[in-house]
């Protein structure tokens, strides 16, 4: 009986540190954080973003309108260097959680896009773990632009591409390597 009460009140003891640890570690990456910076620390070096993109489904080929609806996950990546931490002073915390729009995230967009909002991603929140390595994987309903020819149907074979960039970067300060998409 003791022993279980000790575990128990040790569990709680260290639960209660790494939520301490946590809520410290926040105030402190975000008391000089400026959203608007990229997040190097050589400005002349390119920030490397990973996209990937994750298709769950082809919703729509709109032939009439060439479009083609799709429901997708992008993943990307990249390293913040004002987002990392020294793992032994903060215990028990592996990872925070940032809402998109408070702290840097690359504005990757859909080139082609034919939704009248443009971004048609859900802004999720950012995981970020001790090295500053930042994921982002927002879902979204992708409408693209898409040339469809239906001149040999019902045996004709359509290719549609999806084409991402960052909106306001070009590729000497944001250096987007596409990763292969899962279409599986």
């Amino acid at each position: 009986g003791l022993n279980l009460w000790a575990s128990l009140f040790l569990s709680f003891l260290q639960v209660s540190q790494q939520g301490e640890n946590q809520r410290r570690l926040y105030r402190e990456l975000l008391k000089n954080y400026n959203r608007l910076e990229r997040p190097v620390v050589n400005d002349s070096q390119p920030l490397v973003v990973e996209l990937q993109l994750a298709l769950l489904q082809i919703i729509d080929v709109d032939e009439k309108n060439q479009v083609l609806i799709t429901n997708a996950w992008l993943q990307m990546c990249w390293i913040d260097a004002y987002l990392s931490w020294d793992q032994y002073e903060y215990p028990g915390v592996q990872n925070l959680r940032f809402p998109a729009d408070q702290i840097w995230v690359p504005d990757i967009l859909l080139y082609n896009s034919a939704d009248e909002r443009f971004d048609a991603t859900f802004h999720t929140n950012v995981l970020v773990n001790y090295s500053g390595s930042c994921q982002y994987i927002p879902p979204g309903i992708l409408k693209s632009t898409c040339y469809i020819d239906v001149r040999w149907f019902p045996f004709d074979v359509q290719k549609c591409n999806l084409k991402f960039g960052s909106w306001t970067h070009n590729g000497w300060l944001l250096d987007l390597q596409m990763l292969e998409a899962d279409v599986s």
